[in-house]
Parts: C-alpha cells; structure tokens; sequence
C-alpha cells in the first residue's frame, strides 16, 4: 500500500479527528473510504504490453519466398561456383 501526504485546513482535520474517534476507525481508513466512494468506479488502465517478436515480424513473413526454389540442389545454379 502507498503513502500519500495531504494537507487539510484545520476545520477539515478536527473534523476528520472526530469522526475517527467516534468511528473507532483510522483517519486512513476514512479518507480510502470517502475517495472510494468519490471515484468512479474504472478498472485503473493496464499499460499495454510491448509486442512480441514475433508480431512485430509477422508483416515480413514469407517476403523471400520468391526466389528461386532449387537453388541448392539444381546443379545450373551453382555451375561456377567457386571458380574466378
């Protein structure tokens, strides 16, 4: 649990002290109570996850399917190869 700071007039504070007292409750406990009710009541926004890898890369999927199919096993492909 966070700790938050606030600063009341002196008419909110005593007030606050009071209803404590008579609530036999924290002032804590009172104002997560108040802002509770004050609040809308929305699920707090989750920051989005990054992509993974494998989505980011997704668009370039089958981008060197293209080429030419044989081109390690059918021996006109590789006819020079290795010589100057």
């Amino acid at each position: 649990m966070k700790t938050i700071t606030i600063k009341l007039p002196d008419f909110l504070n005593a007030s606050l002290d009071a209803t404590a007292a008579s609530r036999k409750q924290t002032k804590s406990a009172i104002v997560r109570d108040l802002l509770l009710q004050a609040m809308p009541a929305h699920p707090v926004p989750r920051k989005k996850a990054r992509p993974s890898l494998h989505e980011r890369l997704q668009k370039y999927q089958g981008a060197g399917a293209t080429g030419v199919k044989d081109l390690a096993s059918n021996p006109k492909h590789l006819s020079g190869y290795g010589r100057k």
